[in-house]
């Protein structure tokens, strides 16, 4: 265990590979729509079915860990994603593309899920938080560069060099993987299936029934959703609507993701002087109002510099939610951490495949869907960091 800094990063670069996945190939999306001979809702839809893969893969990482091991899932997950990702690198056609991209996230999400159970078997809850939101400075760099390398890559190369680059980062963690991180499943058994599927069963029961899963695992769902929400329909809302080029897009989408690694460094200061469950409120109320003046922004078409900083405070508040919601919804839990965090995972994916493809079916000409939606899901958020905060305030 003496080489936890490298675990960490080759942790937070698993979670990275997940934003690349997501970020590099925005800035193609006119692009793509042209060379699939399809519109750009459609190629929007890619990202619905990747976070569809990615909620679906966790469910199986999870458990699979706790009874297999670790490391063994990682291998697995991580030859799925480079299988997909070399696909998608060949293909023109948008149901192809839809398929590699649910198989690309559905090996990919072994990384998440599994990091999030490896951080937990090493640290305590409060050391976990910090180690979260390191994990988050380090990967927060990927939706900053993403956008901005994937415009040198459309511009010399073509939308699929992104996919090219994603099979090369997926090789190299592969490698880093079998290198350097250690098996932290201490419990690794192999009983029969029935009591497999009788410990399943209870640890299923023990978790969902825990009320700090449940409340800190709805708030970081909501997060996500409303973080996934923001990047999918980004380059609609800045290029489409406000005829930015995907070179002035990237810069914006690049500034705004700043507010991620913002989050991720006052984090670990701020639960040193504002106990987790207020700190959990206070980010959630932030959300909620920057959201709803969102609204009035984009209802009476004031000003883009407006929006982009309404996008920023409440990827601010994003920020500071993911590492504390992470760590108080895994940190109950001795044994099952693994599939306690696929649960986490899927959960969060699943609000956001539902969120973020029903808005991709709505109005195509207008933002309103998006910033509707985040307000209102944020609405849901305080209502949950409302009960945390109530909860720990009864038990001090």
């Amino acid at each position: 265990m003496k080489n936890l800094n490298i675990v960490v990063f080759i942790l937070a670069l698993l979670n990275t590979l997940e934003s690349l996945s997501i970020d590099l190939y925005l800035p193609a999306f006119p692009s793509m729509a042209q060379i699939f001979n399809t519109d750009i809702g459609h190629i929007q839809i890619s990202i619905s079915v990747f976070f569809a893969g990615f909620a679906f893969g966790q469910l199986l990482w999870g458990p699979l860990s706790d009874k297999k091991g670790r490391k063994p899932m990682l291998y697995c997950g991580l030859l799925l994603f480079i299988v997909g990702a070399t696909a998608i690198f060949f293909t023109s056609d948008i149901y192809v593309l839809w398929a590699m991209r649910f198989l690309q996230a559905f090996g990919g999400s072994a990384g998440i899920v599994i990091g999030r159970a490896i951080i937990i078997d090493l640290y305590d809850k409060q050391k976990s938080v910090t180690i979260f939101s390191q994990q988050s400075q380090i990967s927060g760099i990927a939706p900053i560069v993403a956008p901005l390398l994937g415009s040198v890559f459309l511009k010399f190369w073509g939308w699929n060099s992104s996919f090219a680059f994603l099979v090369i980062m997926g090789i190299i963690t592969l490698f880093m993987v079998y290198r350097y991180v250690p098996e932290t499943n201490a419990k690794i058994s192999l009983p029969d299936q029935i009591e497999n599927e009788k410990g399943l069963k209870d640890q299923l029961k023990m978790i969902i029934t825990n009320k700090d899963f449940i409340n800190s695992t709805m708030i970081g769902s909501i997060a996500f959703a409303s973080l996934i929400i923001y990047i999918s329909n980004a380059p609609f809302l800045f290029m489409e609507i406000h005829g930015f080029s995907s070179g002035v897009f990237s810069f914006i989408f690049a500034f705004n993701s700043l507010a991620l690694i913002t989050a991720a460094y006052i984090t670990p200061k701020l639960i040193k002087r504002i106990s987790n469950a207020k700190l959990l409120l206070i980010a959630t109320l932030v959300l909620l109002c920057v959201c709803a003046l969102h609204i009035l922004i984009a209802a009476g078409n004031l000003s883009v510099g407006l929006e982009i900083a309404m996008l920023y405070l409440s990827l601010l508040a994003i920020g500071i939610l993911f590492p504390i919601t992470s760590a108080h919804a895994l940190s109950p839990f001795k044994e099952g951490r693994g599939t306690a965090a696929a649960l986490l995972g899927f959960m969060q994916l699943m609000v956001t495949f539902l969120m973020s493809a029903l808005i991709g079916f709505l109005e195509a000409d207008s933002i309103m869907p998006m910033v509707i939606a985040r307000t209102g899901i944020a609405v849901i958020a305080v209502w949950f960091g409302y009960r945390i905060f109530k909860t720990q305030k009864s038990a001090a």
